[in-house]
């Protein structure tokens, strides 16, 4: 017998208020490891249990069954990067909540349609994000503490306001996706980006530089000047999969500096996984 059908019956369960049948449910899904979390995550979707199975949740949680979870749901088709990055964070903190990043990014960008005021194009759009989140909100460059894994981890960023590149264009791009920006993350070497693909002309913003917007040939430029490759192959967009990548390779880095060897060789598996073909 399969183990879901061995857990079914617990659904009747879920919402009794008796501490003893709670420790029971309990005990029963940790018995059941990783198939116990995945019945849980597969409750959330019920409005009539998604508090009583997210409560649980947090109770069962591990940072193991929390880093198999990020790996299970990386292998799917059409994972979602905003997703990806809550379970990503959540191996290292199985206690985060669902809302912990999305909370943010719903905010930022109400405020932003708040101020909206047609006629705009994508990239005064653009503008009024970055006047929001850089200026507004006060998010800025962690150049005092590049090597801190906080200043990676989006909970973290959203709590201190300060980030490195990828973690501040992580917090732009869901942020924009909310407002139907067609922004994209670039992983330009040295300096993580977001694009603007459509429209007449492509342009860059840099979030690490408060959202400064960069043309094409600034990007190059700055590029060569850093005596990194300008290569047209870097201009572009790069993959959910390519930018989960990166972070994991920056968060191995920060947790190694950090003295938490742990966490870093569980980036880098990851950042292993991440990089196989397909």
């Amino acid at each position: 017998m399969k183990e879901d059908a061995q857990l079914t019956p617990l659904g009747r369960l879920l919402d009794d208020p008796s501490p003893v049948v709670r420790r029971a449910v309990l005990e029963r899904l940790r018995e059941a490891g990783a198939e116990g979390v995945n019945w849980l995550e597969a409750r959330l979707a019920d409005q009539e249990h998604s508090a009583h199975a997210k409560a649980l949740l947090e109770a069962l949680r591990t940072p193991e069954s929390a880093a198999r979870a990020f790996l299970r749901y990386v292998a799917t088709e059409g994972a979602e990067l905003e997703r990806a990055c809550l379970l990503l964070e959540r191996a290292a903190d199985p206690s985060l909540a669902d809302d912990s990043h999305s909370a943010e990014f719903d905010r930022l960008a109400a405020r932003v349609k708040e101020l909206l005021a047609e006629p705009l194009d994508m990239h005064d759009r653009c503008r009024l994000l970055c006047r929001v989140v850089f200026g507004e909100e006060g998010y800025r460059g962690a150049r005092e503490s590049m090597s801190s894994p906080a200043s990676s981890l989006l909970s973290r960023v959203i709590a201190s306001r300060r980030g490195i590149p990828i973690s501040l264009c992580l917090l732009c791009l869901f942020t924009a996706r909310r407002l139907g920006l067609p922004l994209e993350p670039v992983g330009l070497p040295g300096r993580f980006m977001l694009g603007m693909f459509t429209g007449p002309e492509t342009f860059y913003v840099d979030c690490f530089e408060g959202g400064t917007f960069r043309s094409r040939a600034e990007v190059q430029l700055m590029l060569l000047d850093n005596h990194l490759p300008a290569d047209d192959a870097f201009l572009g967009p790069v993959t959910a999969r390519q930018t989960l990548a990166r972070c994991c390779r920056n968060l191995t880095s920060q947790c190694e500096a950090a003295g938490d060897d742990g966490l870093s060789r569980m980036y880098q598996g990851f950042a292993q996984k991440l990089e196989e073909p397909a």
